[in-house]
């Protein structure tokens, strides 16, 4: 394959096991596949990512000759340019599919009588006890959660039965099941040896069972070898030994695609199976967050970090481990991971050693810190104010005042849960790994909870009286009080959904307002430039 920057790259293709190409939409992977298929033409079968699920009958829609004419035809078809984006005859294609599903049958029915007559016991016997296509297949979707059953019927026709009931045309089956029937179909009946390219197989079907059905179907032709595009990551994920290519941009001379920009994931990379799912959907620069794909972090950091894949974990720990076990990885050089945790009670030396694997800490306590600063509610404010006609001073006024009231009304249990926090990472910071363990070293933590209750409680009983919000707000779980809904329903906003989309939309209009962001997350900057 021809590479953006010039050079070649010959794709690990092999019959030992698939080979899955992932990638964004619009990236090149349906036209690597076609090209593929164009220089693999003599020995390749292609199932395209718009192919034509439905079916006219459950028959085989043509005579002899015509179906080698359409094999022929379509094969033709399949090797042009246009072959990426278009499909021919598509009602032809699923005929085809059913065509070769009956003749394999018919085939092995043959062979059987013809032992048979011919006295050949032994052969007859082996021949018995093969598997006819159609009973792979229902085989094959009762592996994958599909109850059906599938068999020929009266004048050479295909039908569905579920659960025992009455059998109908295959053409009645949901889209779901039509999907997976085609695909079975033509990888079961492919020639011997052929490669098989599959683009988008998870079409018109659940994760749940796309994953569990294509294993099988690689299972069942050992050999033949695989090469499929597929946006379901759990795909290359359950499939250790696979390779994967990772697509980024495609360079296209008229409707053909002739280079990609890609990178190339060797299996065997020692690293837990979320992290791998995240470094196979990734841009090349990752950057691991603490929350979830639900909380404030990700859309924020979406804005304010652009062209960096964002990846949500639990806790500190958590991103430390994503972090350091992608840069651990050999396998994946192009990639380069970063990680932001939340400030907490995190010390000079701890933040140094995170720095070190590059992992970031908050300037304050969490992403609220920086939704509800100073600096942005009063941002927000005079937006808000220049809509509903009010004084901005006045407002701004009214929202420190009551968040600080909030606050007070707060003091022992935010400093008992500061505390708690505290002590938390203390211990969770010094917990041995592994290898520890096994080189048999123990590890004394003790932390004086008390003494640090009560040095937190004064702390932020003089910021009440000094009516600091800037730093109660930068050091405290603002989330947990009042503190949240009384800035809310200063400036006048319905809801804090819609008040931190008012905070995003500001980040997004204002580079000072984005500046001023960035500048609670240290040298991250600097180091993803």
């Amino acid at each position: 394959m021809r590479l953006i920057d010039g050079s070649a790259l010959q794709l690990p293709v092999s019959s030992s096991a698939p080979l899955f190409v992932v990638g964004p939409n619009g990236a090149g992977k349906s036209g690597l596949i076609s090209t593929l298929f164009r220089l693999n033409h003599a020995d390749a079968v292609r199932i395209s990512a718009h192919r034509q699920t439905w079916m006219e009958s459950n028959a085989v829609p043509f005579s002899p000759q015509d179906k080698i004419r359409n094999e022929q035809h379509t094969r033709g078809q399949d090797s042009q340019p246009d072959a990426r984006w278009k499909e021919w005859n598509s009602g032809v294609r699923s005929g085809l599919v059913i065509a070769d599903l009956i003749e394999s049958d018919n085939k092995l029915s043959r062979q059987l009588a013809d032992a048979y007559r011919s006295g050949n016991e032994v052969e007859a016997v082996k021949l018995a006890a093969e598997p006819q296509p159609l009973a792979e297949i229902t085989e094959l979707f009762a592996g994958s959660g599909i109850s059906i059953k599938l068999e020929i019927g009266e004048n050479s026709t295909i039908i569905a039965s579920k659960n025992g009931g009455t059998p109908y045309s295959i053409a009645l089956l949901s889209d779901g099941e039509r999907a997976a029937l085609l695909i079975a179909g033509t990888i079961l009946t492919a020639k011997k040896g052929a490669l098989i390219l599959v683009d988008e197989p998870e079409r018109h079907l659940h994760a749940s069972i796309v994953t569990p059905l294509l294993l099988q179907l690689f299972g069942k032709r050992p050999d033949c070898t695989f090469v499929v595009s597929t946006h379901e990551l759990s795909l290359p994920v359950g499939m250790p030994t696979a390779k994967t290519v990772l697509v980024r941009d495609s360079k296209a001379e008229g409707n053909d695609v002739t280079a990609w920009d890609l990178d190339v994931l060797e299996p065997g990379i020692e690293v837990d199976d979320a992290t791998k799912e995240a470094i196979i959907g990734s841009r090349r620069k990752m950057l691991f967050i603490e929350g979830t794909s639900t909380s404030l972090d990700k859309p924020l950091y979406e804005l304010l970090f652009p062209g960096v894949s964002i990846f949500p974990r639990q806790s500190c720990r958590d991103v430390e481990h994503a972090v350091v076990s992608v840069r651990d990885a050999e396998a994946v050089t192009w990639v380069q991971a970063f990680g932001i945790v939340d400030q907490d009670q995190i010390s000079p030396a701890q933040r140094s050693s995170l720095i070190a694997k590059g992992i970031y800490p908050l300037s304050v306590y969490s992403v609220e810190s920086l939704y509800y600063s100073p600096t942005i509610i009063a941002a927000v404010a005079q937006r808000q104010c220049d809509v509903v006609g009010e004084d901005p001073a006045h407002v701004m006024q009214t929202a420190s005042a009551n968040l600080v009231a909030a606050i007070a009304s707060e003091v022992d249990r935010l400093a008992a849960r500061m505390t708690e926090q505290a002590v938390k990472d203390k211990i969770s910071m010094q917990m041995p790994d592994w290898k520890t363990i096994q080189r048999g070293q123990n590890v004394n933590i003790t932390v004086d909870a008390q003494a640090m209750y009560q040095a937190e409680k004064a702390q932020l009983q003089s910021w009440i009286a000094a009516k600091d919000v800037e730093k109660i707000v930068g050091r405290y779980p603002i989330r947990e009080t009042m503190a949240l809904a009384a800035v809310v329903n200063a400036l006048q906003f319905k809801s804090r959904g819609q008040y931190e989309a008012a905070v995003r939309k500001l980040a997004s209009d204002n580079e000072s307002i984005r500046a001023t962001l960035i500048g609670h997350f240290g040298g991250l900057v600097a180091a993803l430039a």
